[in-house]
Order: structure tokens, then sequence, then C-alpha cells
């Protein structure tokens, strides 16, 4: 028996399914949410809870260099996640297919 929110969620990803999958909602999860952790980073970098990390840090790179890192890994885990999440809704998309199948036949 498929529960009502299958259902819902069926018509919804069978006209969605067809569109570009790149979606701005997962995708701005995903980068702030890894954008987050690297500002956790460097505020333990900073606070100097790690001293040799933080010597090495300071003496062979530059802000910018750690920040422009730190945004490009971000963009990074944030495609990932939208590839992630369009994924798991073509998985969920198919089995709720399959199950239809099933009790039709």
């Amino acid at each position: 028996m498929i529960h009502p929110d299958e259902a819902a969620f069926f018509a919804y990803w069978e006209k969605e399914r067809t569109l570009p999958h790149y979606k701005r909602k997962p995708f701005l999860r995903g980068f702030s949410i890894s954008l987050l952790m690297g500002i956790v980073v460097l505020l333990i970098a900073e606070m100097g809870w790690y001293e040799r990390a933080n010597m090495v840090a300071n003496s062979r790179g530059n802000i910018i260099w750690i920040l422009i890192a730190i945004v490009l890994i971000s963009l990074g885990f944030g495609w990932i996640y939208q590839q992630f999440t369009w994924e798991m809704n073509e998985q969920r998309f198919n089995e709720i297919k399959h199950l239809k199948n099933k009790k039709s036949s």
C-alpha cells in the first residue's frame, strides 16, 4: 500500500525529473554547511588550539589563499550535495514506481 505522502512525491517528481536537475536550494544547503565547517576550522586555527598547525599555516600560506580554498571546496561540496539530493529523489521515485507496478500486476 502506498502512503499518501509517497503518492504526492511520485506526482511531484514525475513532473520535476524531466527538468534540468540543477536546483538552487540543495546547492545552497550544501554550500552553506561546508562553508560553515570551513569557518569553524579557521576559528580553531586562529585561536591557537593546535600551535604547530598554526605555525605551518602562517609560514607557508596567505590568508587570502586559505579563504579561496575554503570557498572552492564549499562550492564543490554544494555541487556534490545537489547531485546527491537529485539521485536520492530519483531512487525514491523508482522505488515507488516499482511498488505501483508490483501492486497493479
